[in-house]
């Protein structure tokens, strides 16, 4: 999306006006034929802004009301629609303090009538954007983002003019409908409740299916109430959902998150401003779901449970077993089972017991940093797959609730590889969601390329998620590309220039700010020393290899979502990476797009990226 026009209201870093332009002219343009312009009269300069920004809003909003508008001059809803939108200004507004009238401060606040225009435009083109985006996502959390953030905008927009319609439905009717129709299809299910007495702060946990349309939701945030007070920041994985509860409940009250104020905050200005004030948030009644439980509680939980029945284990077991039949599974798993029993053990009791011989030193210090920092819960009764890669064995996976600093809560698969002769756990990682996985498995490469590219991708996203620059580091190449992009003009720059510009398509140019490997990783250095936590997670897959004089080359496309206590944002991420040597992959080329290029993908990234550009061929 575009950036946001509108800014905080006492923010002074305004246009001026030209020496050929007098205040004069501006307060002379009655008809606002060049000119929307304001006074404002307050006890302060202050306050004097503040009602000169009012008024600029309601005159500005007149150029385009229609007299068949509802809203009217003189209308209380008018009035109030505006007065709401007093806390936001439009860039290019000039601000003049004026000699004091009326035995008050004065000032002026203006903008030409081609800004307001454009504006006018950019909004109403934002709004369409997410609708439009909204409409095709695939993805319930996105849907509902884009459709809310939508309907919060189309609410400031008051060009009766040129209205927003889908087909001859106004937008505002449809968004909320449609918001609507989403929440309600939103099925959660109580599939199990562990009573532990030993806790004896929240002895219930309780577990969640969480379905669209009888299918698992990737992710979702939501809050719940645990007995005395609601708990918020709390998330799911691949429809799966654990909660903690101070009493044995009957039933379980969830608040779905459609609004997703965090990331708005850093994606979208405009509407992270708007949410301030009530009027702009949409309610729904089916975004609190009340559940009942309708379960026994039972003793905790262990690897010798039997399976729990749900639609989402039913589901994503489905998923799997597409693609691991024809994998080398392993046939005598005792040993391996042996190692994952320890380590459950251990962090189900949260005893001294010593698991640190099962892992190597490397990840022995990974998997001390999760359960330092994330202090983990079992998500589920683990169901694991051991798949053999190599010279390890794949431990296909420990479902963890892991909750961070400012109770931002998490659930992660946590994979376990284990050398196939130390038989010691030499990495630990955090799994890739379902969807991205599945779509990696579904290319028609041979298990060990399919293996290999995931085995990489979740070591990627475990070295941000644990801030683990030493990784970071060596991942990447001396030489390599790393490039940050922004939407620009069209420019014939070349990719070894800096800054870069890219065609990347034959409507959007971009230009990316090229930096050396020190560069990047000093600045990510800097910032992962003031997170108490990172989480990123990826979605829309786009993979592609290299063959004949490109074999061991791989490129993939994911939509990169990055969650911090103090940061959060969305994009495009496009990876070159260079496995030739096995034991030693190489990032050779990282791109980071705000906007999905629908042309600019994996396969071009190996043809023209890599291939060409950077000399791999």
């Amino acid at each position: 999306m575009k950036r946001s026009l509108l800014l905080l209201a006492f923010l002074f870093a305004t246009t001026t006006l030209s020496a050929q332009t007098s205040i004069a002219r501006i307060i002379n343009d009655t008809d606002q034929v060049d000119y929307i312009w304001a006074k404002g009269y307050g006890e302060t300069i202050e306050q004097a802004d503040k009602d000169a920004m009012n008024q600029l809003l309601r005159n500005g909003s007149l150029v385009f009301v229609s007299s068949n508008s509802t809203i009217t001059q003189d209308s209380e809803n008018y009035k109030h629609e505006l007065t709401s939108l007093s806390n936001v200004y439009l860039e290019n507004v000039g601000r003049e303090v004026l000699p004091d009238e009326r035995g008050a401060k004065c000032v002026l606040r203006y903008m030409t009538r081609e800004a307001w225009e454009s504006h006018d435009k950019m909004l109403k083109s934002k709004i369409e954007d997410y609708i439009s985006s909204g409409k095709y996502t695939s993805a319930i959390d996105d849907k509902l983002r884009y459709f809310t953030w939508a309907y919060i905008l189309v609410q400031s927009y008051l060009n009766d003019k040129e209205p927003i319609e889908i087909g001859d439905v106004p937008a505002k009717s449809f968004l909320y409908e449609a918001i609507g129709e989403v929440l309600d299809n939103i099925e959660i299910n109580v599939i199990g409740v562990e009573h532990n007495k030993e806790d004896r702060n929240y002895p219930y946990k309780v577990y969640l299916d969480f379905l669209y349309n009888q299918e698992p939701i990737g992710y979702m945030q939501f809050a719940y109430f645990d007995g005395n007070s609601y708990v918020y920041d709390e998330s799911i994985k691949d429809g799966r959902g654990v909660i903690l509860m101070k009493s044995n409940p009957d039933e379980v009250i969830i608040n779905i998150d459609y609004i997703f104020a965090d990331l708005a905050r850093s994606h979208d200005t405009t509407v992270s401003l708007l949410m301030n004030n009530p009027q702009f948030v949409p309610t729904f009644a089916e975004a609190q779901k009340r559940i009942s439980v309708g379960v026994k509680p039972q003793k905790s939980i262990d690897t010798t449970s039997p399976k729990v029945e749900s639609m989402v284990n039913n589901h994503m077991e489905s998923i799997e077993e597409n693609y691991v039949e024809v994998k080398d599974k392993v046939s005598n798993t005792k040993s391996f089972e042996t190692i994952m029993v320890d380590i459950v053990g251990a962090i189900q009791n949260a005893t001294s017991a010593d698991i640190q011989h099962h892992f190597t030193d490397t990840a022995w210090k990974h998997y001390k940093k999760i359960v330092a920092e994330g202090t983990p819960k079992l998500a589920r009764t683990p169901e694991y797959k051991y798949i053999k890669h190599d010279t390890i064995t794949i431990c296909h996976s420990l479902p963890l609730k892991l909750r961070f600093s400012g109770n931002k809560s998490f659930v992660e698969d946590v994979v376990f590889r284990v050398n196939n002769r130390t038989m010691k756990v030499e990495s630990v990682a955090y799994k890739l969601s379902k969807k991205t996985e599945e779509k990696i498995m579904a290319m028609s490469w041979d298990d060990s390329a399919r293996l290999t590219l995931l085995t990489f991708l979740e070591d990627y996203r475990t070295a941000y998620c644990l801030r683990d620059i030493e990784y970071i580091d060596k991942v990447f190449s001396d030489d390599a590309y790393i490039i940050t992009g922004r939407v620009l003009k069209r420019s014939n720059k070349k990719f070894g220039d800096t800054p870069y510009h890219a065609d990347l398509n034959n409507e959007n140019d971009v230009i990316y700010t090229r930096k050396t490997k020190d560069q990047y990783i000093n600045d990510l250095n800097k910032s992962f020393i003031s997170k108490e936590f990172v989480n990123i997670r990826f979605e829309e897959c786009n993979a592609a290899k290299g063959y004949s004089g490109k074999e061991g080359i791989y490129a993939v496309q994911v939509r990169q979502l990055y969650y911090s206590n103090n940061y959060s944002d969305e994009g495009i991420l496009t990876l070159a990476i260079d496995m030739r040597e096995s034991t030693n992959p190489l990032v050779r080329v990282r791109v980071w797009q705000d906007e999905r290029d629908v042309t600019y993908d994996a396969e071009k990234m190996i043809e023209i990226t890599v291939a060409v550009s950077n000399s791999l061929n």
